[in-house]
């Protein structure tokens, strides 16, 4: 039988949660808005402690990131999966977000623990994911096909903001597994809401603005320039042009969601260099692109 506990975290955290009623996305500025302010607090976060999960090891290091997931099965199998009792196959992760009405967070390992979620991975200077970073799977068959609903994604950026409070996790290291896992992975898939979560100040997002001012001109850069900045950004990238493909694929599948084709377009090229203008502006001195 499950136990519960709740966990309460920043007032501005929490009231900014409600603002996934409004609809459509917004840059993390607009939380500033007097009508954002105005609204009542969530009162809390739920959490079950559901079966515990082998899949796991000591941590070694300090959480960085928050790594968000599909799990392409129903809850049963999920839940059967993710106790990492297949030996061939030993996973684990920390959270499951589910899928039903009134979606529930259930926990299979403990924060202090490394849960085996991330597999093969990589970002920015750090290899393997597992131990420096918290897994959240949420209940979708395919996130690629079906969206998350509004009430299971308002449970989730609830537990994300909680979790990147305590841990004190940047904007740029809120990722999917598709941004650590380039070419291997696609979830939690382009019908995931990004530009909400970065709305309620979970993750980052380019200024809409930038991105429109980038495409007024001509939108002029090498492929190789493309390779840079999605590498100071943090994406691992293979050699050639497949690995390349494979890296714009997964930022597109991220950042420019309504065409996920791995081909470096305008829209896709003025996207990144607003992303990184805003989170890693030397990169752009270092290219001699005008910051």
């Amino acid at each position: 039988m499950f136990t519960l506990y709740r966990s309460y975290w920043e007032p501005l955290m929490i009231i900014s949660i409600l603002g996934l009623m409004t609809g459509c996305a917004s840059d993390p500025k607009d939380l500033k808005s007097p009508a954002i302010a105005q609204r009542p607090a969530y009162t809390g976060l739920r959490i079950e402690q559901g079966p515990v999960s082998v899949g796991s090891e000591p941590r070694k290091g300090k959480v960085t990131a928050l790594i968000l997931h599909y799990t392409a099965s129903p809850l049963p199998a999920a839940l059967d999966v993710l106790q990492g009792h297949k030996e061939t196959h030993r996973v684990g992760v920390h959270y499951i977000v589910t899928d039903e009405l009134l979606p529930r967070v259930i926990q299979l390992v403990p924060e202090t623990m490394s849960a085996f979620h991330a597999g093969k991975s990589g970002w920015r200077n750090l290899e393997g994911m597992n131990q420096h970073s918290i897994g959240i799977e949420i209940i979708n068959l395919d996130g690629n096909v079906h969206p998350y609903s509004v009430a299971q994604t308002e449970v989730l950026f609830t537990l994300c903001a909680d979790i990147i409070r305590r841990h004190q996790i940047k904007p740029t290291e809120v990722l999917g597994h598709s941004d650590i896992s380039v070419g291997r992975k696609i979830d939690p898939g382009s019908l995931f809401p990004w530009a909400k979560l970065a709305s309620l100040g979970v993750g980052a997002w380019p200024l809409r603005d930038e991105v429109a001012q980038y495409l007024q001109g001509p939108v002029k850069i090498k492929p190789e320039e493309v390779r840079q900045l999605l590498a100071a950004y943090g994406y691992r990238i293979e050699p050639g042009e497949a690995g390349l493909k494979s890296a714009v694929e997964a930022f597109q599948r991220h950042f420019r969601t309504k065409k996920v084709d791995g081909i470096i377009d305008p829209e896709t090229i003025a996207t990144l260099e607003a992303l990184v203008r805003r989170y890693r502006p030397q990169t752009l001195r270092a290219l001699r692109i005008k910051p």
